[in-house]
């Protein structure tokens, strides 16, 4: 297929069509952005009066809406459309307001207990004795503040009397480009259609019922699962007022719903419901707030009450029309910034139908595309970031406290971001890592004993929680790791005022780790107490709960990934030259990188590995991605341990691993490996509303899968600090290099001084699959700060276009050649290749 003929599959993909606005404006929807059913969702919740809901119902069959804070999921039903609200800043069952040190959830670890521990790691304590090193680190350095939970906010029950064995003509969508729901189905003479969105620019949820030959008559109601919340009607409005309980100083919240029926009778019931009878259009609007605010360690004030106020007056005045237009605009156009038009003929299932099939081209591009509508709906502007669920929980007792794991899964929430184009989603992880930073610095002190910088643990919450995890198996440190995630989105920007931002935070993760890295046997520096996530070894001697370590590989990448980022840095905002001396010193006493007796990358700086091991955490690969320091064309060696250890892993795992063996496999330019996991999680790791599987879900998922794809198409973590370089062998930095003494180990480097200024490397079509050999994508973003089109066919480049948000300079490797150095000033373009 050719690109005119790739043109022709496009107009042909722009089928089916939905009401919007009013009875009589039609719009077309491009199916390839549309999740559609035939049936509304299962709805469990309703019945299940306590605990979670078993099995696949709601959460995994409803469809999701959200603005970044404010979220919520419409069900479809017939009888009773239940729409399940959230509001990300809700949680409950912790603490808030104590004193700065203890607000933080830290242990105070007297110096000789936290050496009492160390020794235990030294000597070898392995097991769950009293003696051991996981016993000691709980008994010692394990918080025992509450973590809390995330929270669900209300329900929002909209019931119409309807009988669904009546019903002709069901159908139920949502539309990733618009943030659309639809519902629309016919009974006798008469056509019924809802309209659902969640509106970031007006902060709402909407809802509009019409009816055409025939009338609405509806009731509307609110509840929620908290205990003792007050639900009142009056005129056209609900308000409900609760508390989410806390171990210390409650959550306050508030909402308010108000309707417009326009001359039918709206009547508020005794029980706080509202009846509407005889409408032809109803419009409902929801707004609703706690009084979270993200200010160490009240984290409260917002004046809640008002806000709801001040929301739904705003937005009622506007009214639907309005509302829906600034919706769909705000949405399509950062929907519309990235397009992936993968070639396939249009099956004409619907969206669960697809899922349960084997897996297909059309799924995974909707799977694409859905994934960074989700991005945008669970992270925005909010003040923290997307949690294990995003943004969607219905239980007062969710899987994983719904919280923030900081060994792999609120990192990838994020890895997508910056390459799909949805750089603005990335602003709550910022706001949220400054709080930690702040709240991480009485932890690095109180529990450690550091007296610079700041320190986090395995799981983290709303209330700057930073504390060890209370398992001793599971303490670790996360700082490093989240900071990759902060210098990244940098590299992509090219912000300056961003990086002055980030930079005391860079700073300080570092500085911990110039302190807390201490000499093992060998003399070289390793992190402990440490472990790696979640894994276990020498589990025939010391069973599967032996999980603490000292020097675990993925600590080790991660501190030179840092210290690294941060020289760069200072250099860049020209700074703290004597501390960049410190970690350029430090750098060559690091632990190195080792192959083990399989040829594998090891695990933990002993040969511990087991070939057997299908752990779902690799994290010892965590160079390979989402680091930038193991890669087939710079670091051989290290690359073929890698993808040993790949294969000991296999290829099947829980959903979150899926996605982030879809982009290992793509960095190691293994298209057709990549696509083979990509297209189990898209059909066999996907629920019907395509919510990553992981029960009850996790949106990990989602995010991996979808950073994967831009992996396949796409890479620019390779830096060239030789410009006269003809291969890229020559010309990129390589964070590893041989040891002489040692050839299976692998010692770090200190940066070259150019490094500050060296151009990304834009690798294109680095692991195009077999499966897609013809398409195109608009709108990837790389790192340096330029944009990236690119049409390909019979599994070859036809034409990239390249863009610069910023000047600057970068260099293409395509088709195994290496270009010369290419600059360009903002708002250029430079088309590849260049025209004869």
């Amino acid at each position: 297929m050719n690109h005119r003929d790739i043109k022709t599959v496009k107009f042909a993909w722009l089928l089916g069509v939905f009401l919007c606005v009013n009875a009589d404006a039609i719009a077309v929807a491009d199916e390839r952005y549309v999740l559609r059913y035939d049936a509304p969702a299962k709805d469990n919740l309703l019945e299940a009066s306590k605990g979670r809901a078993k099995g696949i119902g709601y959460i995994q069959t409803a469809l999701p809406m959200g603005n970044g804070r404010l979220g919520a999921m419409f069900s479809g039903g017939i009888d009773t459309e239940h729409l399940l609200i959230n509001d990300i800043t809700l949680w409950m069952n912790s603490k808030r307001g104590l004193d700065e040190a203890a607000q933080s959830g830290t242990r105070n670890v007297a110096s000789d207990d936290f050496e009492t521990v160390r020794k235990a790691y030294r000597e070898g304590k392995y097991g769950t004795k009293p003696d051991s090193m996981e016993s000691l680190s709980t008994k010692y350095l394990s918080s025992t503040e509450p973590l809390g939970n995330y929270a669900p906010f209300t329900d929002l029950m909209i019931s119409s009397g309807h009988d669904p064995a009546q019903v002709r003509n069901y159908r139920r969508s949502l539309d990733s480009r618009t943030g659309l729901g639809t519902v629309s189905y016919s009974i006798g003479e008469g056509t019924f259609t809802r309209e659902f969105f969640c509106s970031y620019p007006h902060d709402v949820v909407v809802a509009r019922y019409t009816a055409e030959g025939a009338k609405l008559n509806l009731t509307v109601h609110t509840t929620s699962r908290h205990k003792g919340a007050l639900v009142s009607a009056a005129d056209n409005r609900i308000i409900l007022s609760g508390k989410a309980k806390m171990v210390q100083d409650d959550v306050e919240f508030m909402q308010i719903v108000q309707i417009d029926a326009g001359d039918a009778d709206v009547t508020p019931q005794p029980d706080g419901s509202l009846k509407i009878a005889g409408a032809s259009d109803v419009t409902i609007v929801l707004a609703g707030y706690c009084d979270y605010l993200p200010i160490y360690p009240s984290f409260k004030g917002r004046g809640y009450q008002a806000d709801c106020e001040k929301t739904i007056a705003a937005a009622t005045k506007l009214g639907f029309d309005s509302l829906k237009k600034s919706h769909v605009d705000d949405v399509s156009t950062m929907v519309n910034r990235c397009q992936l038009e993968l070639d396939f003929k249009p099956s004409g299932l619907t969206t669960d139908k697809l899922v349960s099939g084997d897996g297909s081209v059309e799924l995974e591009n909707l799977y694409f595309h859905y994934s960074r509508y989700l991005q945008l709906c669970c992270s925005r502007s909010a003040p923290v970031p997307s949690n294990l669920q995003g943004l969607w929980n219905a239980d007062l007792k969710p899987a994983w406290n719904c919280d923030y794991h900081t060994d792999i899964n609120v990192q990838m929430n994020y890895w997508m971001v910056d390459p799909a184009n949805l750089s603005e989603s990335f602003h709550p992880f910022v706001q949220w890592t400054k709080i930690l930073a702040e709240s991480g610095s009485h932890t690095a002190r109180e529990t450690f004993g550091v007296e610079k910088g700041w320190s986090m643990g395995l799981n983290g919450n709303v209330f700057g929680f930073t504390a060890q995890n209370e398992h001793g198996r599971r303490n670790q440190q996360g700082g490093h790791w989240l900071c990759q995630n902060l210098f990244d989105h940098y590299a992509f920007t090219q912000d300056r005022a961003y990086l002055e931002e980030i930079y005391p935070i860079l700073k300080g993760s570092a500085e911990f780790f110039v302190e807390y890295l201490a000499p093992w046997k060998d003399g070289t520096l390793v992190v402990y107490p440490t472990w790696s996530p979640e894994n276990s070894y020498l589990v025939k001697q010391y069973s599967k709960l032996n999980k603490q370590a000292y020097g675990a590989s993925w600590d080790q990448q991660l501190v030179l990934n840092l210290f690294t980022d941060c020289i760069e840095a200072s250099t860049i905002l020209r700074r703290d030259e004597e501390f960049r001396e410190t970690l350029q010193e430090m750098i060559p006493n690091l632990c190195p990188q080792k192959i083990g007796q399989y040829g594998q990358l090891q695990e933990w700086p002993e040969d511990w590995d087991n070939p057997k091991d299908t752990h779902r955490h690799i994290s010892h690969l965590i160079a390979l991605h989402p680091g930038r320091d193991i890669s087939p064309l710079t670091t051989k060696e290290l690359h073929q341990a890698a993808l040993v250890t790949m294969k000991h892993r296999g290829d099947e795992s829980t959903g979150w691993s899926t996605g982030w063996k879809t982009c290992f496999w793509s960095r190691l330019h293994n298209g057709d490996r990549a696509h083979k996991i990509y297209q189990f999680l898209t059909s066999k790791r996907a629920y019907p509303n395509l919510f990553d599987f992981h029960p009850p879900f996790q949106i990990d998922g989602n995010f991996g899968g979808a950073a994967g794809v831009c992996e396949m198409l796409l890479q620019s973590h390779l830096r060239s600090v030789n410009a006269d370089a003809k291969t890229i062998e020559e010309a990129a930095f390589v964070a590893y290099q041989k040891d002489p003494k040692q050839p299976n180990h692998f010692v770090p480097v200190v940066p070259d001084e150019r490094l500050a200024d060296a151009p990304y490397i834009l690798h294109l079509l680095p692991a195009l699959p077999s499966a897609w050999p013809s398409g195109e994508v608009k709108g990837l973003k790389a790192r340096g700060g330029f944009e990236v089109d690119m049409q390909w066919s019979d599994g070859r480049l036809v034409q990239a276009t390249i863009r610069a948000s910023r000047s600057g300079e970068f260099r293409i490797y395509a088709g195994n050649t290496l270009s010369e150095v290419i600059s360009l000033e903002e708002g250029e373009s430079l088309d590849w290749p260049p025209s004869r």
